[in-house]
């Protein structure tokens, strides 16, 4: 099956296109998801399709949106998050890409995004009453085109204006890293400190408690001096006493 759009001789080998068949996805989300990428930069679109494929981005829903949420992100705007088509647009895309490269094309944009169903199977229920659930498949078709003149411009400055946020971004977070980092390095300083000081405290009171042990075993031994005096004394008292004592009188019989 050929493509729907067909570029001129003039511009054919400055274009890559890319395609696929008979695809089981929900036609009407694959058409949604191409009228998002439509008319921009390669690179850009396979950001935004990479972005919605992981569930990170939401896509607007410019038809086919009946009994469609709003979503806040998208302004309030009726959208979704159809992972498996924008994971599907996302390959097409790449393989465009790829062919845009190997023809030796620069940067390029998206000329042309289509989809749409394809084929319909007819399916009917096994037993019991007799119901159709139709399977339908659907196709998506991309033609990209070099750049050229002033849109080349363009997106080299755009393209450069973005290496340098991310520069700066890198820069930045570079940054709070080391903003961290010392951060860390004060904290296990105070804590080093912290540590120290419980130390100091710690042999100053076991100073004290030595002290304070010293003082008490000279109390002790001050006390004890003491009532050795006051035995000796004690018992020097008791031999006057009995040196003063009158000796007895034996009575003869």
């Amino acid at each position: 099956m050929g493509y729907a759009y067909k570029p001129a001789k003039v511009e054919e080998p400055k274009t890559a296109c890319a395609r696929v068949d008979n695809v089981n996805v929900s036609w009407k989300d694959v058409a949604n998801v191409c009228a998002n990428v439509r008319g921009r930069r390669a690179d850009a679109a396979l950001e935004f399709l990479s972005e919605a494929a992981d569930g990170e981005r939401p896509v607007r829903y410019f038809n086919y949106n009946k009994r469609r949420g709003h979503v806040g992100r998208l302004g309030g705007k009726k959208g979704g998050w159809p992972v498996k088509s924008a994971r599907i647009v996302r390959d097409v895309l790449a393989n465009a890409i790829a062919n845009a490269d190997s023809r030796g094309l620069g940067a390029c944009k998206i000329v042309h995004i289509q989809a749409n169903k394809q084929l319909v199977y007819n399916r009917m229920s096994p037993k019991g009453r007799r119901i159709r659930q139709d399977l339908e498949t659907a196709f998506v078709e991309i033609v990209l085109r070099e750049i050229a003149g002033r849109e080349k411009a363009k997106a080299t400055t755009a393209q450069t204006a973005k290496k340098a946020d991310g520069k700066k971004e890198a820069k930045v977070e570079e940054a709070k890293k080391g903003g961290v980092a010392k951060k860390a390095e004060a904290k296990v300083a105070d804590e080093k400190k912290d540590v120290k000081v419980d130390e100091a405290k710690k042999a100053e009171v076991k100073r004290e408690v030595k002290a304070e042990e010293k003082v008490e075993e000279a109390k002790k031994a001050e006390a004890k001096s003491e009532e050795k005096e006051i035995d000796a004394a004690a018992n020097e008292k008791k031999e006057e006493a009995k040196k003063v004592e009158t000796p007895k009188i034996e009575q003869k019989v």
